[in-house]
Order: structure tokens, then sequence, then C-alpha cells
């Protein structure tokens, strides 16, 4: 049962950080670069990146969400401020998903803004999550 618990817990940890890692580098890496280029090729290489992200986000998002339920359970009951800040955590993790499904769409006007969220929320939600093991 523990090497069950490491297993999930690397899971969840990996899933969060190609997530979040992909959104950063994607939004402060790829998308500068990708300005130096002509208008048409710009277009060109922005759907073909989010083309190829769409399925590893995917699999990260459901990876997440498997390994995420498996450690609830096993975590057990837990105090009222534990279940507040868990609470805070998913919204944001649901904000997460969602906002990475919409940026990885094709033609995505917003999608430097929309990054730039999910970034933002990842940050917040592995406060969060260090957070939590303390309360």
């Amino acid at each position: 049962m523990e090497l069950l618990s490491i297993v999930t817990m690397a899971v969840h940890i990996l899933c969060a950080v190609a997530l979040v890692g992909g959104a950063l580098a994607w939004r402060f890496g790829a998308i500068p670069g990708i300005q130096l280029l002509e208008p048409e090729t710009r277009g060109k290489v922005d759907k073909a990146i989010a083309a190829a992200w769409r399925p590893a986000a995917i699999i990260a998002i459901l990876g997440a969400l498997v390994s995420g339920l498996g450690n609830l359970i096993h975590a057990g009951l837990r105090t009222p401020r534990f279940h507040m800040v868990f609470g805070i955590k998913m919204l944001l993790v649901l904000h997460l998903f969602a906002v990475t499904l919409l940026a990885t769409r094709g033609d995505n006007p917003r999608r430097a803004r929309q990054l730039t969220g999910i970034v933002i929320s990842g940050t917040v939600i592995v406060i969060l999550s260090v957070v939590l093991r303390w309360v």
C-alpha cells in the first residue's frame, strides 16, 4: 500500500509539473520566439504547438485527476482548515484545467493571456499544496 501511495504521489507531481511547466515554457519561451516570425508563419507555428500540446495536456489532466483522487482517498479525514484550503485549491485546479483546454484550441487570439493565467493559477496551486502538508 505504501508503494501505491508513492506511485500516485509521483504521478500527481509529474502531471502538475507537465501542465504548469508546459504552460510556462509555451508562454515565456515559445510565444516570444514566435513573435519574431512572419505573420503567416507565426500563425501556423502557433497552431502547430497547440495541436501538439493538446494530447499531452489532456493526458496530464487525466493523470492529475486520477492520482489526486487516489491521494485524497489515502489521506483520510482532515481538519476543517485542510478542507478550506483544499476547496480553494480545487477551484483553482478546475480553472487551470478549463483554461488549458481553451488555450490548446487551434485559432486562439487570447492564448498568451490564457497561458499567463495557467502559470499564475499553477503557482498558487503549488503554494497551496505546500500549505496542505502542514494543515
